[in-house]
């Protein structure tokens, strides 16, 4: 994978992970993240799944920009993204205990 196949994850999940921090302001952390763990979603399922022997049968990855193998990378971003932001939007609250 190149420089700027990586350069376009990392700022599009930097994007995401701050509209989630806009739209669920529980702490000052969760963008980041979200960011991280959807940055290496997509980097590991890019790189991995298309050499996978379990998925030998598929042929077609879809497209490729840059040796990112989009459709594995987009759902393993997304995926592991949903699991940071699942998992830790209950860790802290904004109500405030007198």
């Amino acid at each position: 994978m190149g420089f700027a196949a990586f350069a376009g994850i990392l700022i599009f999940a930097i994007v995401v992970g701050i509209a989630v921090q806009l739209l669920e302001k529980k702490s000052s952390y969760d963008w980041l993240l979200i960011a991280v763990t959807g940055t290496f979603g997509a980097y590991f399922a890019s790189e991995t799944f298309p050499g996978s022997t379990v998925f030998q049968a598929i042929k077609d990855f879809g497209p490729q920009v840059d040796g990112f193998y989009v459709i594995p990378g987009i759902i393993g971003g997304v995926a592991l993204a949903l699991v940071a932001y699942l998992g830790t939007r209950n860790l802290t609250s904004t109500t405030k205990t007198a």
